[in-house]
């Protein structure tokens, strides 16, 4: 049974997408399905060996000589959900629902970001709107370091103008975005038996959050503050970890975590520690992320991590950097370099953090990385860094911005917005392949990304599709 209007080709697409899994490293299957849909409209494709799509569409009747117009979205989405919600990514049909006229799924991201973006462009390939030669780029693992695009070839691209789907807010558009890169800490463990009773403390019921849109709004961090915990009760008695893990994705600030150790402290004084630092965390977060909760039960372990390898984790934790590091003094309320301590994973053998840094400027993401590096070799954890991808710089002169601005305004009788962003957008990657590329972004009004709260706009869907096509129009 469809939940969308299906009437609306590019509702109708959006929803199709949500029926096929879709998770960064696991495009192959929708991927396979815009291969299809080249085929079926007996258009020039190219499928690459990452399963990046490219399809080639020729120009409507009266444009044949314009110059041609990039289209470009991503095609995977963040997969996170409630932590009670029985759902698997890889397989199973996102359940949509709408609300109050936002469409959501049921406990768990919506792919919005970009789903709207894929659909966007697939609807004005089987429809009939005006518009020049066309490029439509769909591009996987976007969201773990816009590596699909960094691993285009270039020679396959040929346009010079650019429209990128992925930049929301209907009434803005983006014109410069934040570079970023990972950097892996890792450490290997030895195991040892227990000698003390085991409990589990858990951090849950924050907002988390795009880390490039939210780190500047001081949401908790369930690692960071999971650590905190754990370094308070070790400033008492003796801990030993079997495990510790917590968020889910790079891009997306922690919203819960947990630890299980052992603990020579009595519980009744290990509730008492924790009962404190909950008081204390909820006033903090008070008005930035107030529905903080911790709990500390009993629990059950098999063998825990050597005094060293636990106390090198706790401390490695409490010191790492997590928030904004740099704001411009340009720009009102704009993040120009960050870092967030996004995943910790660990199984018998090894321990993992995976820490994503931000930046505007190259040499901010190179001080960040150097700063955990260093914390990682005084700490006795090993380290590389991974998916680095570049800034998107402003341009002052932009014809196609000018047209943007003069088609919104002549829709929706009033300015376009400009804005900077703290994400990472794949326009950076193609202004890095072609520095004349001239870049635009485009996107309807979307909120709590990388959340299962995700939502999307009908309303705004449906305007910014118009605006869309009326763009196109003009180019």
């Amino acid at each position: 049974m469809n939940v969308l209007d299906h009437t609306k080709a590019h509702q109708h697409f959006f929803e199709e997408m949500t029926r096929i899994p879709h998770g960064s490293f696991h495009e192959k299957a929708y991927s396979d399905y815009l291969v299809a849909f080249a085929k079926d409209h007996g258009l020039k494709y190219i499928q690459d060996d990452m399963n990046n799509v490219i399809m080639y569409a020729p120009a409507s009747e009266g444009y044949e000589n314009h110059d041609t117009v990039i289209m470009q979205a991503h095609m995977d989405m963040v997969c996170e959900k409630d932590k009670d919600v029985d759902f698997d990514f890889e397989s199973d049909a996102l359940q949509l629902y709408i609300e109050d006229g936002w469409l959501k799924a049921k406990g768990t991201t919506l792919g919005a970001d970009d789903g709207f973006g894929v659909s966007y462009m697939l609807a004005i390939l089987d429809g009939e709107y005006p518009h020049p030669p066309l490029e439509c780029l769909f591009t996987v693992q976007e969201e773990v370091g816009l590596c699909g695009a960094l691993g285009l070839n270039a020679a396959n691209i040929h346009g010079k103008r650019l429209i990128n789907l992925d930049g929301g807010g209907e009434t803005s558009t983006c014109t410069t975005s934040a570079g970023g890169a990972n950097i892996i800490a890792q450490r290997k463990l030895e195991r040892q038996a227990i000698q003390h009773p085991v409990y589990r403390v858990c951090v849950s019921g924050l907002s988390g959050g795009h880390s490039g849109e939210k780190i500047h709004e001081e949401k908790g961090n369930a690692n960071k503050l999971v650590a905190r915990i754990l370094k308070a009760i070790s400033k008492q008695g003796t801990i030993a970890l079997s495990s510790v893990e917590g968020g889910m994705k790079d891009n997306a600030i922690p919203r819960e975590a947990s630890a299980t150790f052992s603990c020579d402290l009595n519980r009744s004084k290990l509730h008492e520690i924790v009962f404190k630092l909950e008081q204390d965390m909820k006033k903090e977060l008070e008005f930035s992320d107030n529905g903080v909760k911790v709990s500390l039960a009993e629990a059950q372990a098999e063998t825990v991590m050597s005094q060293e390898d636990t106390m090198s984790y706790v401390n490695f934790m409490t010191l790492l950097p997590h928030g904004v590091h740099h704001r411009s003094m340009s720009i009102e309320d704009l993040t120009t370099a960050s870092m967030n301590a996004a995943v910790v994973t660990c199984d018998q053998d090894n321990l993992m953090v995976n820490c994503s840094a931000r930046g505007a400027l190259e040499s901010y993401i190179d001080t960040i990385l150097e700063e955990v590096a260093l914390l990682a070799d005084v700490f006795g954890f090993e380290h590389h860094k991974e998916a680095r991808y570049p800034a998107w710089s402003f341009d002052a002169q932009s014809k196609m911005r000018e047209t943007l601005q003069r088609v919104f305004k002549e829709m929706y009788h009033q300015e376009l917005v400009l804005q900077a962003v703290h994400g990472g957008l794949e326009c950076g990657v193609f202004k890095a392949i072609d520095a004349d590329m001239d870049i635009v972004t485009m996107g309807p009004v979307a909120e709590s990304v990388h959340t299962p709260q995700e939502r999307l706009d009908l309303a705004s869907f449906d305007r910014t599709f118009d605006l869309l096509c009326e763009y196109l129009k003009e180019l």
